[in-house]
């Protein structure tokens, strides 16, 4: 296997997946965790070509809240990213706002990244890319990274249902107090940058 993807989610992974799924980690060994938090692990090689893709702190925790908040579904999803999942079980949230009300981030969320993104370990080839390089460039930068020669428009870009902006003032604020420096830093990221 060489084409990895790999995201924390709500980063239109299954639009990813049913375009060019078959060329990456997701078709050829589906078994691999694609929200997979260890930028080391023994799956990548040296000839490997990792595309990390992410979204904003806000919209992410707006787009896991919004799918799964009636659900157990948060917690699972934080487990499959590796994230702090005994948080859940001792803080016993009731919801977004109460979420958002504590300072402490159980998704690690900047920690995810961060690993890719510094880490001097790495073996491998990696395009690090912001979600919205999906609705400039489509698909194309992560097409020519893998070297497939797939028709682009094979993928259709498709804006999200959460988004930040569109919230109340209430829920602005508690983005910004739980996320505002971790939001500047994703805003002060190149949109995508190609790493070995």
């Amino acid at each position: 296997m060489k084409n990895f993807l790999i995201t924390q989610g709500c980063t239109a992974t299954y639009s990813l997946i049913g375009a060019v799924g078959k060329h990456f980690n997701y078709g050829t060994n589906p078994s691999f965790n694609h929200h997979n938090r260890n930028a080391n692990n023994v799956a990548f090689t040296e000839e490997s070509r990792v595309v990390y893709i992410f979204c904003n702190p806000y919209d992410y925790v707006l787009s896991c809240f919004r799918r799964w908040e009636n659900t157990d579904g948060v917690r699972s999803h934080n487990q499959q990213c590796g994230g702090d999942n005994e948080y859940y079980v001792s803080k016993n949230y009731k919801g977004l706002k109460d979420f958002l009300s504590d300072p402490y981030d159980s998704f690690k969320y900047k920690e995810h990244a961060d690993g890719y993104l510094y880490n001097d370990q790495r073996k491998y080839n990696l395009l690090f890319a912001k979600y919205e390089v999906l609705s400039e460039y489509g698909i194309k930068p992560i097409l020519d990274f893998w070297n497939l020669d797939n028709d682009p428009d094979c993928f259709k870009f498709r804006q999200r249902s959460s988004n930040w902006k569109n919230e109340s003032q209430e829920i602005k604020d508690l983005l910004e107090f739980k996320y505002g420096d971790v939001m500047k830093w994703y805003e002060e990221l190149p949109l995508m940058q190609e790493l070995k």
